[in-house]
């Protein structure tokens, strides 16, 4: 019969064997666990969350983010905090990866991929304005092509709505000019 303080010494190692084992397994310091949360914070809106998990240069890009997203109607913000992220592949080379996913709002768009940096032993999301596509700025698209964030893609309104033609001139009373 083993005495208490042997007992007691098995106790303890189980203990810390347990301890490192949840420890170890978890480590949310991958490029995988580190852009699935960035990318849902960023498409949740979470800006603080995001951030956490930026570079210095990709926390100025999420502030001018979060400075447009303020402008956006409540609806779209509602619709933005439903997106799933999936992420589809993770490419590591040395102290660089890069991270291929799709937003549950826009399944079939082929998103850019998101590129991270190790810092400091710690997985960061590298976002830079080199990132952004210049001709796909849009009102539901803010970031432009580097980051969409596709949260609705509403048709335009037709031109001869009747809220349209009251706002349009009435050029049926203009005179012509005269020759």
């Amino acid at each position: 019969m083993p005495s208490e303080l042997e007992r007691m010494k098995q106790i303890l190692a189980s203990l810390s064997l347990l301890a490192c084992i949840t420890l170890f397994s978890c480590n949310k310091n991958t490029p995988k666990e580190v852009a699935q949360e960035w990318l849902t914070a960023f498409y949740h809106q979470d800006y603080d969350d995001a951030k956490k998990l930026s570079t210095e240069e990709t926390k100025f890009m999420v502030n001018t983010c979060q400075g447009f997203s303020s402008c956006l109607p409540d609806s779209l913000k509602q619709k933005a905090k439903k997106v799933t992220i999936s992420i589809k592949d993770v490419k590591i080379e040395g102290d660089k990866a890069t991270v291929l996913f799709t937003a549950s709002n826009a399944p079939t768009q082929q998103e850019p991929p998101l590129k991270l940096v190790k810092q400091n032993e710690k997985w960061l999301v590298q976002f830079t304005k080199s990132d952004f596509k210049q001709d796909d700025a849009s009102p539901n698209n803010p970031m432009g092509g580097g980051a969409t964030i596709t949260l609705d893609n509403p048709a335009p309104p037709p031109a001869n709505t009747p809220s349209d033609a009251a706002m349009l001139p009435d050029t049926t009373k203009q005179q012509q000019p005269q020759q």
